[in-house]
């Protein structure tokens, strides 16, 4: 691929102009929600903003400045790709610019589009007349300039993109001053002006003839008087209705007159379509959501325009009406038909329709303008009938039942009809078959749903998927928006670069990977939707990002807000409750904390609404002046309680006064390649200690024999839940001293990349190497990944031993991706792609001295395999958190089962803060605790005689000068394995009181990470064997405890203390009692 150079590329200015509808939103559609209301697994709004900020940037690398300029605008020419100078790509730019509110950007892009293309107007630039002499319209653009035709498709967005404009920015194109800007006739240039005009463009009836025999030929814009859409406004009707049923207007009614000027009025003459019917279609430039933004923009300036208005709005109503009944036609033709058509017919009472296509460059555009219409607006309450070319009263799901069967379509295209059975499309090599959206062509039969083109699969580009996201939208299949946003940001083709080496990409690429990255996260409103207002959005992060503690640990909440509208948010109030298992510490910006309920509240005041910096670029300020006031974040410090366990997931919102509500979700917002969540695991303790004595009571002289005994549990609960569709397939065997280890990574996820340095795969052997060996671990071959692979061993017991390979920090697109452009990723000429090649790695572990190490008795059990095979699939999956799911492909996508499944290695996923469990099983949980203590105080009143048995690790220090104790045993080791349990003990001699009172004495346990704690009573006396009855000073209530420390009774009646109580020694206040029976 030859790559050509863009040395005039323009440089974007999102939020330029201070804009009533800033990027990005992030909100609801009339159809329901979306990836920005509903996030995909770990993908964030701060992801999605960045994202869509760069695929702009990337579009705009194809815009040029053409050297000229007025009052300081510079003109910019945005289609250039296009094989003509075509008002199609205008649009596109054009769109673009308006919704990402780059007024910069847009007024150098209009200005050229007005003086270009704006037949029988004046220059901005020079006052001179654009196609003065023009007769097929009053108001029209030129495809490829002044004096030339109209395309419909081109001038439809052009209209949408200035009323997006007129929303963001109002009446006026307004200078960096606030001046309103002038032409070179000395008018202030007006983006309603001419939204007024080219929206009556694409209707406006006019006339080059005078009228024979009360008949006059007139020309109706790009909707014909059939009520069809028209290619163009010199394209013929679709139908013949129009010509055989003239229209006629009982009342006055003014049509322009082209040739002679001004106006005349039609009232009672039959009017014929210049150019009529019928004609084939091209039903992708039918544009029904636009239609109906157009009606009611008209309508709701009936003042302004005059008499004429009403017809031009109906002409949109029609048009909206049959442009919907044409995809219900379409759906309605068979079971398997999908709206990927390029042409279409109708006669005149729409007893007839067929549906073809037409070429790659336009049929994909076809559920875009069409589907949006739901997406915006939902089911209309009126309908088109095709037999009077009317609306009618009466609802229609069209365009929803259009949505949802495309959808059905990509969710498994390879398999949609009979005649595609086990026909998945193959990529890869080895070869795996894989079916859903990935694997829809470019191209489509709309009758069968079969792939006209292979090549167009394989070459799976953003240009189709992002004009489909309509109808994931629409079926408000959030799984498929998901894979969607993955196809359509990581895959499109790229012709050349900018003079700074940015990328451009080929012709419609850029527009069409920007416009699904917009509608799927909700930030591709309806113009009549774009209002001022405030837009308060809350995140909750946790500080350090930790994900699991254990009980009496702090945690930091942290609540960051902000307002994404252009009105300040007034009375901002946000709540957080706090779950009853912790305890609230601190509270940051004067919250108040409500014991009663646990909830914290914080009253913000008023949270600015945006107001534009002078920025450049894709990259986002956050430290730019206005933008930082927009935002701010409160915190608190919690304390995890006694009793606390398992997972905690807490919702905060945020409200104001005008706006709505908003709550925290899931995933933190951060930029980042790591699977993160918002919410904590209680980790159980996995250290025990226990204290025990020989003796329950003493008396002078007596020696007593102490045991501490201790263990690290090898039975803690794995914590699970990690990013699912990301799949590993092993195999392996053990030969010549080596164990040979291969495994795949087959990331299917949703976020474009991740890290592979996040996961970790364990191998459990039963080894007989020598302690004084060591494992070691030689890569054979690595791909997609660098060959910094880690080995590690972790020993679950004397014999068990975990081999643990950690990948490296590398971050990788989806293996489907990888594997169709491996080359092509890695020089930069196809998409946005990490990691340059599907990962695997092939390596072997042996001992230092390559001594025979492995018996066949291991735990882990690999099934052999051919160095380029698939391997096998390790299953289950713990990613879905609090779920269980039998993984048998060998990539989410895949189409067959794998039939055989890995169950006893170990995949763990790391969350920024813990490794999780997310596939496979191990024998054995635990952790290794490191840095072990036990520290057991000798109360005063005993003195240590000496250590029992084997006291390897156990230490005795008098403390003479001590208030509370005789003397310290200690015990420690550097390690205590997964599954590890000892004891040690010693004597002391009771040399304290002859009788009374009683000693509590502990042992504590710690390591790095927890603390245990065991304590025993031992009751000094020289009682008798009869149940003592000691007076305690009247009925005052009393605690009962046995001589273990344990409370067995609170605050009872002394003379009930002992009641249904085993033979045994007791305390029951601050004196001892004994039961003998």
């Amino acid at each position: 691929m030859g790559l050509s150079l863009n040395a005039n590329a323009v440089k974007v200015h999102i939020n330029s102009g201070n804009p009533a509808y800033p990027f990005p939103q992030f909100l609801k559609y009339a159809c329901g929600g979306n990836l920005g209301t509903k996030l995909p697994e770990g993908l964030s709004h701060a992801e999605m903003e960045l994202q869509i900020r760069e695929a702009y940037q990337l579009h705009a690398n194809a815009f040029e400045y053409t050297g000229d300029e007025w009052a300081g605008i510079k003109y910019i020419k945005g289609n250039n790709g296009c094989p003509y100078d075509c008002t199609e790509g205008d649009g596109y730019a054009l769109l673009a610019a308006a919704y990402m509110a780059d007024k910069t950007t847009f007024d150098g892009l209009w200005m050229r589009i007005h003086d270009l293309r704006r037949n029988r107007t004046k220059k901005y630039s020079d006052c001179k007349p654009t196609g003065e002499s023009y007769e097929y319209g009053p108001f029209s653009l030129g495809d490829n300039g002044g004096d030339f035709d109209s395309a419909a498709d081109g001038d439809e967005d052009v209209a949408l993109a200035l009323y997006v404009a007129y929303k963001q920015w109002g009446e006026f194109m307004l200078d960096e001053n606030g001046e309103k800007v002038l032409d070179a006739c000395g008018e202030p240039i007006s983006y309603k002006k001419e939204l007024i005009e080219v929206v009556r463009g694409l209707v406006a009836l006019s006339t080059r003839f005078a009228a024979e025999k009360g008949d006059l030929r007139v020309n109706s814009g790009m909707i014909g008087l059939d009520g069809y859409v028209k290619g163009g406004n010199t394209w013929c009707e679709v139908t013949k209705w129009a010509s055989e049923n003239p229209t006629v207007f009982s009342d006055s009614m003014t049509v322009y007159n082209m040739s002679a000027g001004g106006t005349v009025n039609v009232e009672g003459i039959s009017l014929i379509p210049e150019f009529g019917g019928s004609n084939q279609h091209h039903i992708d430039y039918n544009a029904p959501a636009y239609y109906r933004e157009f009606h009611d923009l008209l309508l709701s300036l009936s003042k302004e325009l005059g008499v004429t208005n009403e017809w031009e709005a109906e002409q949109f109503r029609r048009a909206e009406a049959s442009s919907d009944w044409l995809i219900g036609q379409l759906i309605a033709k068979n079971p398997y038909s999908v709206p990927t058509a390029g042409w279409c017919t109708v006669n005149n009472d729409g007893s007839e329709t067929t549906f073809d296509n037409f070429n790659v460059g336009e049929d994909f555009r076809t559920p875009w303008r069409n589907i949006s219409n739901y997406v915006w607006h939902g089911n209309p309450k009126y309908s088109w009938n095709p037999a009077t070319h009317k609306v009618e009263e009466g609802k229609n799901g069209f365009e929803y039942d259009a949505a949802v069967r495309l959808s059905n379509y990509m969710n498994d295209p390879m398999n949609w009809n009979d005649s595609l059975e086990n026909s998945c499309y193959r990529y890869g090599e080895p070869s795996i078959p894989i079916s859903g959206p990935k694997t829809m062509s470019w191209i489509i039969d709309p009758m069968t749903g079969v792939a006209l083109d292979q090549r167009y699969t394989s070459f799976s580009i953003a240009m189709q998927k992002g004009a489909a996201s309509f109808a994931a939208i629409g079926a408000q299949d959030y799984n498929l928006m998901g894979e969607l946003y993955n196809n359509v940001y990581s895959i499109y083709d790229v012709k050349g670069t900018t003079d700074d080496g940015e990328r451009i990409p080929v012709y419609m690429q850029g527009w069409f990977r920007q416009l699904g990255l917009m509608a799927l996260t909700g930030n591709y409103a309806a113009p009549s939707q774009m209002e001022a207002s405030s837009n308060l959005k809350i995140y909750r992060s946790i500080k350090d990002s930790v994900s699991s503690c254990r009980v009496g640990d702090t945690i930091t909440y942290i609540l960051s807000y902000r307002n994404y509208g252009s009105k300040d948010a007034t009375d901002v109030v946000i709540v957080d409750t706090l779950p009853n298992d912790f305890q609230l510490v601190s509270v940051s910006d004067s919250g108040v904390y409500s014991p009663v309920t646990n909830e914290i509240w914080w009253s913000l005041g008023d949270v600015p609404g945006f107001k534009s910096d002078s920025t450049e670029g894709a990259v986002l300020d956050f430290s730019a002046p206005n933008l930082s006031k927009t935002m701010g974040e409160v915190y608190y410090k919690c304390v995890v309680k006694p009793g606390a366990s398992g997972r905690y997931s807490l919702n905060a919102t945020i409200y104001s006064k005008d706006g709505k509500e908003s709550k925290t979700d899931e995933y933190p917002n951060y930029v980042t390649s790591t699977m993160q969540r918002n919410t904590i695991d209680i980790i159980p303790n996995t250290l025990s200690v226990s204290k025990t004595a020989d003796r329950d009571t003493v008396k002078k002289d007596d020696v007593v024999e102490f045991t501490i005994a201790y263990s690290n549990t090898d039975s803690l609960p794995f914590l699970t839940g990690g990013r699912s569709r990301v799949n590993f397939t092993v195999a392996g065997n053990y030969e010549n001293k080596e164990l040979q280890l291969k495994l795949r990574l087959n990331n299917d996820a949703i976020e474009p990349f991740i890290n592979a340095g996040n996961y970790r795969v364990t191998h459990y052997v039963k080894s007989t190497k020598e302690e004084d060996d060591e494992f070691l671990f030689i890569t054979d071959m690595v791909q997609g990944l660098s060959n910094s692979i880690g080995l590690s061993t972790v020993d679950l017991s004397d014999s068990v031993v975990g081999c643990r390979i950690q990948l490296p920090s590398y971050l990788s697109s989806n293996t489907i991706f990888l594997s169709w452009y491996p080359s092509l990723s890695i020089i930069g000429e196809i998409g946005d792609l990490k990691g340059g090649s599907p990962i695997r790695l092939l390596g072997s572990i042996h001992t230092s001295r390559f001594t025979d190490f492995y018996d066949s008795e291991s735990w882990s059990k690999l099934e052999t395999a051919k160095n380029d095979e698939l391997f096998y699939p390790v299953s289950p999956s713990y990613q879905i958190p609090d779920s269980i799911v039998d993984v048998d492909k060998v990539i989410y996508s895949a189409c067959d089962n794998s039939d055989v499944v890995t169950e006893t290695v170990l995949v763990e996923e790391f969350d920024g803060h813990t490794w999780r469990k997310i596939l496979g099983e191990a024998p054995y949980n635990g952790i290794e605790a490191e840095d072990v203590l036990i520290t057991d105080s000798i109360p005063l009143g005993f003195e240590f005689v000496s250590f029992v048995g084997d006291s390897t690790g156990a230490t005795y220090e008098a403390t003479p000068d001590a208030d509370f104790s005789s003397g310290i045993v200690r015990y420690r080791a550097d390690k205590l394995k997964i599954g590890e349990k000892g004891s040690f003990g010693y004597k002391c001699r009771y040399t304290g009181p002859v009788s009374g009172g009683s000693y509590v004495t502990s042992a504590i346990m710690e390591s790095k990470n927890e603390k245990v704690k065991s304590t025993m009573h031992l009751i000094v006396d020289d009682l008798s064997s009869v149940k003592q009855t000691v007076n305690e000073g009247g009925d005052a209530p009393v605690d009962v405890y046995n001589v273990q420390g344990q409370l067995l009774k609170r605050q009872v009646s002394p003379d009930r203390a002992l009641e249904g109580l085993s033979k045994g020694v007791y305390m029951v206040g601050n004196k001892k009692k004994v039961v003998t029976k």
